[in-house]
């Protein structure tokens, strides 16, 4: 019964264990061995999305970090890769841009075009470094630029995909749970004149 007072909310301590449950699966999706996941799918960027949007700001960074440390750690003992710091830092925009637009929304095209708009500001940014640094001796000029941007889209397909996939489920899930078993946790939705 959808409306029942008596069901308890998942709001506190049983949502945070919920989240950090999916931080864990998350992680694990990224630890995938490349024949079982696309390059770069990656549930990590629509969990900043989701519990910033639902849980805060801070309880979404927090998530973020565990998300991100787990992956970090796992990559590090599989492949031998050291994490980039500025990476964890692009992670957070997740974060910023749920807390900013969906924290009073369900609708789809509003946290689909956010997940689309933080996959790829994500991409922007990341490869921008990844150039600047010189990851690839792609060379310090706008064509070097230009090959560093166009080497990294099928890296881009998979965070894409990832991206939205995964929000998808998240917010979906949240939207029926919260209309059937915990009311409590429904959002309340903003509605902005036409």
């Amino acid at each position: 019964m959808a409306g029942d007072p008596n069901r308890t909310p998942l709001r506190g301590k049983p949502m945070t264990l919920v989240l950090t449950g999916v931080a864990l699966l998350a992680a694990l999706v990224t630890l995938l061995p490349q024949p079982y996941r696309p390059w770069n799918l990656s549930a990590i960027g629509s969990l900043g999305l989701f519990a910033a949007a639902r849980l805060g700001f801070w309880p979404g960074v927090g998530l973020l970090m565990i998300a991100l440390g787990l992956k970090d750690v796992g990559v590090l003992l599989i492949h031998g890769w050291t994490p980039a710091p500025l990476v964890w830092l692009c992670f957070g925009g997740y974060v910023l841009l749920g807390w900013i637009f969906l924290q009073q929304t369900e609708s789809p095209l509003k946290i689909g075009a956010t997940a689309l708009g933080a996959s790829l500001v994500f991409f922007v940014v990341t490869n921008f470094l990844a150039w600047l640094g010189q990851a690839l001796p792609y060379g310090y000029s706008f064509a070097g630029l230009v090959e560093c941007y166009v080497a990294a889209l099928p890296f881009y397909r998979g965070t894409l995909t990832g991206d939205l996939l995964f929000t998808g489920v998240l917010f979906g899930a949240h939207g029926v749970l919260s209309r059937t078993y915990f009311p409590a946790e429904r959002v309340v939705t903003v509605e902005t004149p036409p």
